[in-house]
Order: structure tokens, then sequence, then C-alpha cells
């Protein structure tokens, strides 16, 4: 008689379904970010392409996330990408350097396909309305319950 083996996995992808996912608020984020750092006297600039990817990055809702280190590895991605751009303007453009770039952006969620990959989900922010289909005695109470009195009611006019 044979052993049974172990149970099979739920998910035989390794991937959960139900979860993981880590909810930011889709607003910019406004709190403490890093500045690009000034150019060394005598140094290259801050190229005008990496100014406004630098923009774009500094308010990414899921800045909120990040720690002091995280801001380390987004300046010196924009350190990268300023030497890549120098590289393009002079005619010369380094695959190995733009497959770099483009992991390190993956990795900090630059793109809607990054922030899936990394599981980070945008959702809106929370209002204060209250929905008028909801009686008021069910939006005194806080709740989006309906009583079955009003339901039977808008059924039994219908």
């Amino acid at each position: 008689m044979a052993k049974p083996g172990p149970t099979p996995k739920a998910n035989k992808h390794g991937r959960s379904t139900s979860g993981d996912w880590t909810e930011v608020v889709n607003e910019p984020y406004t709190g403490p970010a890093l500045d690009l750092p000034k150019p060394r006297r005598g140094g290259p600039k801050w190229l005008p392409e990496v100014e406004a990817w630098w923009e774009q990055v500094r308010r990414m809702p899921h800045c909120v996330l990040w720690e002091p280190s995280d801001w380390v590895f987004a300046v010196e991605t924009a350190y990268m990408k300023n030497d890549w751009w120098m590289e393009y303007h002079g005619g010369v453009v380094h695959s190995t350097k733009s497959t770099e770039i483009r992991r390190r952006e993956d990795q900090m969620g630059t793109t809607r396909e990054a922030r899936r990959k990394l599981m980070i989900r945008y959702v809106d922010p929370p209002t204060d309305e209250v929905d008028e289909a909801v009686p008021e005695a069910a939006a005194a109470s806080g709740g989006n319950v309906v009583p079955l009195d009003s339901r039977r009611a808008r059924v039994a006019a219908g």
C-alpha cells in the first residue's frame, strides 16, 4: 500500500490570491523627500530629463512606505540615469546600463506594472460623503445597512 504524499498547495504557483497587497492612498507624497544633491564643482550638472524624472519619483504615493535606504537607492538611480542621458546625447547607449536602470525602476515601483509586481495598490482617498440612497437611520448609525422595510417598500412600489 502506497503512502500518501504531501497535501497539495491551494495555489500551485506560490502566489497568494487573497491578500498580501499593500494599499496606499492615491495622493501625491508630500512628506520629507530628498532633493537631488547639488552637483560637485566642475562635475556634471543634472540633466532636465533626470530632474523631471526625480520630480515624478519623489511624489509617488507609495513613497510613504520608503525608508531612508530607499531614498538613497533612488538618488543612486538618478545618478545612473544622468550618466545614461549624457551618453545618449553623446550618441552612445549601453544596453547593460539601460537594463540596470529599468530593473532599479521596477524595484522602486515607478510604473503600474512594477507596482503590480510589488503588490502595491493605489486606492481612492476616503470620502466623508453620505450615500443618498441609504436612509437617514442607516447613515446615522454609521453603517451601510438598509432597513428591510425600506427595501420592501421600494420593491412594492417598483
